[in-house]
C-alpha cells in the first residue's frame, strides 16, 4: 500500500463512514484535509462564511439525514467560532463531527506565539462534546478519529471533535483509514419491559408522549404501530413533530403545555413517554406540571427519572423498545377516554388558531400547502415559531420539522442551507429579520451551491420575542430590541439569491408559489408589521417601519 498523508486518512476515514459533504472554511491549519477533499470524487466541501455558520450546517444536514454531518475549521478563533454551534448540536442530539487544526507538535504547548496557538482548545472542546481526541503520532490519527465517530453515533448522539496538528496532516504513513463501525442500537431489559407491559396492561386510560427520539423512519412505525394496538392518542414534543403523521387519526401534537389537554392527560391511568427528556423550558415551567404515573423510554439511562419520578424506566433504543412492547398483548384502550382526549385537544387547537389572528392564520395555510410527506420545514426561534410553527404547522413524516432546539436565536439559516444540501429538496425556512443578521452572509453560501432553501423573514424591525419579553417585565421599555434593518430583498439580490418581497399574507401565497417554481435559493421578505398581532403578542413601536 503506497503511504498515505494524515489529511488523506481523515478524507478516507470519512468516505469510510458515508460522509458526503464536508461544511467548513479553508486555513492554513487544514489546507492539506481541504486539498485531500478536492481529489477524492466522493465527498464534497461546501465553503462557509463562517465556521459557526459551518457547524451549524452540519447539523442540519445531520439531522435531515439522521446520519454523520462534518465541520472543518481551523485551530483557535475557528474553533472558537465552532464551539457554538457544537452547544447547539449537543442540546439536540445531534451527529456532528468537527475537525479542527492545531499547532505543530514541536510547538504544542510551549507558549511561542505560534499563529492560532491554543493550548487549552482541547478543554473547550469537551465542553461542548461527547469526544474530544487530540493525537500526537500519525500512526494514532486514524484509530483517534474512528473512535470519534463511533462516540458521536452511540446511544443519544451527542458531538464529537478531533483537532490534528498541521504537520500530521503533512506527514506520511503506510497505515491506512479505518472504517468506523455502526454503534449497535441499545436493547432494553426484558425485566424493564416486562414492568411496563404489566403497567400498561392494567391501565384503561393511555397517553403516549413522543419526543425527539422516535424520529427516525423506523422508529416512527414502530410507533405508530403500538399506538393503534393500544388504542392510545399521542401527544408529540416540537422535537417530535413527525413522529406520527399529523393526518393520523391517533395525532393530537404538541399540546401537553394546554391546560384543558394537561387537566385531561392527568385523568389518564398510564403516560408513555418515549424518547423525551421532558425539556423544562423557559422558567422550567415544563416540569413543574402534574403527570400521571409514568413509562418512561429513553436511550439515555441519565434521562429515566431525571425531571419526573417513573413508575416504570426503560432504558433502550426507541424502535427495539416499542417492538418488544408490541410483542405483548394488550386489549384496547378506554375508547370514550381517547375520544375525549381527542376532542379536548381539537378545542385548544382551533382556540390557538384563532389566537394568533387572521393574517398568521393566513400564513400557515400558505405553509401547510406545501408540508407533504417529504417537505421539510426549519425554522429559527421567531414568534410565528413559537405560536403557531411548533403546534399548528403539520408535519407528516420524522425530521421534518427542525429548530435550534437550545433556544438560540439565528441557527436557522445556517441549519436550513445544510438540510437543503443534505436532501437536496426544496427547503423552507421560517426566520425573523433579528435572528437572520446573525449569519446573513450564508446567502452567498446559498447562491454558490443553490441550495434549494426558502428564506421567509418576518420582518418587524427588531428582536420579537425579546421586545414582549421586556414589556412584561420593564413597565414597558424597551432596551436593545429595536433594530435598523436592510433591503432584506436587495441584499439577497446583490448575493446572487432571488429575492421578493409580500407586504400581506395573500401576496406571501403568491410569492411562495414562484419561489416552489424557482430554482435555486429564494429570499421573501415579508412585511410583519403589516399583520394583525398575535393575540398578546407585543407590536412594533413604529408600526410600519419595516420596507
Amino acid at each position: 500500500m503506497a503511504p498515505r498523508t494524515g489529511a488523506e486518512i481523515v478524507v478516507d476515514t470519512l468516505v469510510n463512514a458515508g460522509v458526503k459533504h464536508v461544511f467548513g472554511i479553508v486555513s492554513i491549519h487544514n489546507m492539506p484535509i481541504v486539498d485531500a477533499i478536492s481529489r477524492c470524487p466522493d465527498i464534497e466541501l461546501i465553503t462557509c462564511r463562517n465556521e459557526q455558520s459551518a457547524t451549524h450546517m452540519a447539523d442540519g444536514y445531520a439531522r435531515a439525514l439522521g446520519s454523520l454531518g462534518v465541520a472543518l475549521g481551523s485551530t483557535g478563533p475557528g474553533t472558537t467560532n465552532m464551539v457554538t454551534g457544537l452547544y447547539e448540536a449537543a442540546y439536540s442530539s445531534s451527529r456532528v463531527l468537527a475537525i479542527t487544526g492545531q499547532a505543530e507538535t514541536t510547538f504544542y504547548g510551549k507558549g511561542k506565539g505560534y499563529v492560532h496557538e491554543a493550548e487549552n482548545q482541547k478543554l473547550m472542546l469537551q465542553t461542548v462534546a461527547r469526544t474530544v481526541a487530540s493525537p500526537r503520532y500519525i500512526d494514532d490519527l486514524a484509530a483517534d478519529l474512528k473512535r470519534v465517530i463511533e462516540a458521536i453515533g452511540s446511544a443519544r448522539p451527542q458531538p464529537g471533535a478531533i483537532e490534528i496538528p498541521i504537520d500530521l496532516q503533512y506527514a506520511t504513513t503506510n497505515s491506512g483509514a479505518l472504517t468506523p463501525d455502526q454503534p449497535a442500537a441499545i436493547a432494553p431489559a426484558d425485566s424493564e419491559i416486562n414492568v411496563a407491559i404489566d403497567i400498561i396492561r392494567k391501565a384503561g386510560k393511555r397517553v403516549i408522549l413522543a419526543g425527539g427520539g422516535i424520529t427516525t423512519r423506523e422508529a416512527s412505525a414502530a410507533l405508530q404501530r403500538f399506538a393503534e394496538q393500544i388504542d392510545a392518542p399521542v401527544i408529540t414534543s416540537p422535537n417530535g413533530k413527525g413522529g406520527i403523521p399529523a393526518d393520523h387519526s391517533l395525532h393530537l401534537g404538541p399540546v401537553l403545555m394546554s391546560r384543558p389537554v394537561l387537566a385531561a392527560v392527568n385523568e389518564a391511568d398510564v403516560l408513555i413517554a418515549i424518547g423525551t427528556r421532558f425539556q423544562a423550558g423557559v422558567g422550567g415551567n415544563q416540569i413543574k406540571i402534574p403527570l400521571p404515573p409514568l413509562v418512561h423510554i429513553d436511550v439515555d439511562p441519565r434521562n429515566i427519572n431525571l425531571n419526573f419520578t417513573a413508575a416504570a424506566g426503560v432504558v433502550g433504543d426507541a424502535e427495539l423498545a416499542l417492538n418488544a412492547l408490541s410483542a405483548a398483548a394488550f386489549e384496547k384502550g378506554d375508547a370514550q377516554y381517547r375520544e375525549r382526549l381527542q376532542t379536548v385537544a381539537a378545542d385548544s387547537r382551533a382556540q390557538n388558531r384563532n389566537r394568533i389572528g387572521p393574517d398568521h392564520a393566513a400564513v400557515l395555510d400558505a405553509f401547510a400547502q406545501y408540508m407533504d410527506r417529504d417537505a421539510i420545514f426549519v425554522r429559527d426561534n421567531t414568534i410565528p415559531g413559537y405560536h403557531w410553527g411548533n403546534g399548528l404547522l403539520p408535519i407528516n413524516h420524522p425530521r421534518g420539522y427542525i429548530y435550534p432546539t437550545s433556544g438560540a436565536i439565528g441557527p436557522g439559516l445556517p441549519l436550513g442551507i445544510g438540510v437543503a444540501i443534505a436532501t437536496d429538496r426544496k427547503t423552507i425556512l421560517m426566520h425573523g429579520d433579528g435572528g437572520f443578521m446573525f449569519h446573513v452572509g450564508e446567502l452567498a453560501t446559498a447562491a454558490q451551491y443553490q441550495a434549494k432553501v426558502i428564506i421567509i423573514i418576518f420582518n418587524d424591525g427588531g428582536f420579537g420575542v425579546l421586545r414582549g419579553l421586556q414589556s412584561n417585565q420593564f413597565e414597558g421599555r424597551f432596551n436593545g430590541t429595536e433594530l435598523r434593518t436592510p433591503d432584506f430583498v436587495q441584499l439577497a439580490q446583490s448575493m446572487g439569491v432571488t429575492g421578493m418581497h409580500a407586504n400581506d399574507p395573500a401576496e406571501l401565497k403568491a410569492r411562495l408559489a414562484e419561489a416552489m417554481a424557482t430554482a435555486g435559493p429564494v429570499l421573501i421578505e415579508l412585511n410583519a408589521n403589516n399583520m394583525v398581532p398575535v393575540q398578546g403578542v407585543v407590536p412594533a413601536p413604529s408600526v410600519g417601519s419595516a420596507r
